[in-house]
Formats: C-alpha cells, structure tokens, sequence
C-alpha cells in the first residue's frame, strides 16, 4: 500500500474513532483504490461534470462507496456523487454532493434587513457545536472566522463560503458552495491545497469547480417556469443547510446538509480535516 496513503488513512481513522459506533481498521495487506484518469465529462444526476486539468483523477462508484463507508464510517455513500482528485491547479479535492429536491431556492431574503443576524446565529450555533463536539474528541477545535464572508452571486446563481478551523494548532479550511438549478441545488466542496489564500484565490477555485459543472438541459437556475416547485426556505436556509447546522426554517424542511443523513454521528464530521487524495494517491498507477 501507498505509504502516503496508509499514513492519511490511520489519521482519518483516529480523527473518526470516537463517533463511530464500530471504528474500521485500514487494511494494512492490500490497497483497495483504483483511481480512474479524469478525461471524459462524469454524468451526474442532474449535469455532468467536465475536466479540467490533464492531471486529474476520480473514483469510480465503488471506490468511492469503501472510501466513504469503510474508512470514514459513514453509513452510505449516495451522499456523495462524485470525488474528484486535482480537478484544477490549486484544488486538492472536489466533492459533489447529491443534489437537493426541494425546490428552485428563491434569492430574496438574502437582501433582507436580518440578513447579517442570521448569519451571526447560524455562525455562532456553528461555533459552538465545534466546542462541544472537540471536547467529546478530546481536541481543541476551534472555529476561527469566516475566512470568506457567505457570498451570493444572483449572476452565476450559486452560494458559497469559506470556514477558518482551528483543529489542535493546525489551521484548515473548509470551502463549500451551493449551485442553484431548477429544482433546488447542487452542493460542492471545495477542498484547496494550501490554507494560505487569499479571498480572490478562494473565489478563483470555487468558480472553477462550479464552470466545470453543465446542468442538464432547461434545467438551470434560470429555466425556472411557472408551477414548478418552490423552496420553502431561501439562501439564508441554504446556507445554514451548508455549514449544516438546525437554524430557523432550514430545521424543519430537510434542507439540512446531505451528509448528516448518512454521518454515523452528527455534523461533526464535515469538521474533519478531509484528507488531501491528491497526496493520498500520489505514486498511485492511474486505472486505465
């Protein structure tokens, strides 16, 4: 096995052991990860996914199901559709989650009077949760700051933002970014190879994961027609969706972020420092 690959495995199984009901041990005899040459678009559900660089790799279903099961204790991998490895210069990982049904998400209570409150309490209920949910670890997680303010392009249509942690001296950041399209959205994380960036830089990244993106046909934010379902939430519910914590509207409508649906123990573990897979896979032959 990948010695790279063994070494990221035991700390995720470590950062995980305390939530999960059965921890996993990593097979130490045979490594089980085939990365497949990303150069043909991936379908998705609702689009299709386009590559970027010539370098980049993904996981096909399989893999991806035993990463996500196996060694991140998660209790079913359709959560997730897509892992894709150095998508882009700068982009350590891409993970695109399965998209949400509720309903085309309308805008304006994003320009609401209370916006800014709300965001305060969805940050705060956030910070808090990191505190209680490291002193159960046995770590001192921290969540610092915003590092990018929530953002909304009306534009592009999509949402994102940036999370500073803390995680016992070591500073991590945690990028995600919600995609609007006809029937709700589509959410992205972003995962950047270096935690020294610069808002523009961020905003570079989840532009480029979110361009390589192509929603299936009248199925764009802006193909929105009269009787289609609605959201009962907006953009502020979304983002709490995101960041994944209860707040407001979001609690009761199963907006809540997809990953807790499948965690074997809370939101917690959108904290964990996701390991880098393109250190992870380095050196790996790449699947034909």
């Amino acid at each position: 096995m990948n010695k790279h690959f063994k070494d990221n495995v035991v700390f995720i199984l470590v950062a995980t052991a305390a939530f999960l009901t059965e921890p996993t041990i990593a097979n130490a005899q045979t490594d089980p990860y085939n990365p497949v040459n990303f150069t043909e678009p991936l379908s998705l559900y609702r689009g299709k996914i386009s590559p970027i660089s010539q370098d980049s790799l993904y996981l096909n279903e399989e893999d991806r199901c035993n990463l996500l099961i196996n060694e991140w204790g998660w209790d079913a991998c359709d959560g997730v559709e897509a892992m894709i490895i150095g998508l882009a210069p700068g982009i350590d990982t891409l993970m695109i989650e399965a998209p949400n049904t509720e309903g085309h998400v309308t805008l304006e209570d994003w320009e609401g009077a209370d916006r800014q409150d709300e965001i305060d309490a969805i940050w705060n209920e956030f910070a808090e949760g990191s505190i209680a949910q490291g002193k159960a670890l046995g770590q001192n997680i921290e969540a610092v700051r915003w590092y990018v303010q929530p953002t909304l392009n009306k534009e592009k249509s999509y949402l994102y933002y940036a999370i500073l942690i803390k995680w016992d001296g070591e500073l991590i950041i945690n990028a995600k970014a919600s995609l609007f399209d006809r029937q709700g959205y589509i959410p992205f994380r972003i995962i950047p190879d270096s935690a020294d960036l610069s808002e523009a830089e961020l905003q570079r990244l989840v532009e480029l994961s979110l361009e390589a993106y192509q929603p299936e046909i009248e199925q764009a934010y802006f193909d929105f027609q009269d009787g289609d379902k609605v959201a009962a939430v907006g953009a502020v519910g979304v983002l709490a969706a995101l960041v994944g914590v209860k707040y407001g509207k979001a609690a009761a409508t199963g907006l809540i972020a997809v990953a807790l649906l499948f965690l074997k123990k809370a939101w917690f573990l959108l904290l964990i420092p996701l390991v880098f897979l393109k250190k992870l896979f380095s050196g790996k032959k790449k699947a034909e």
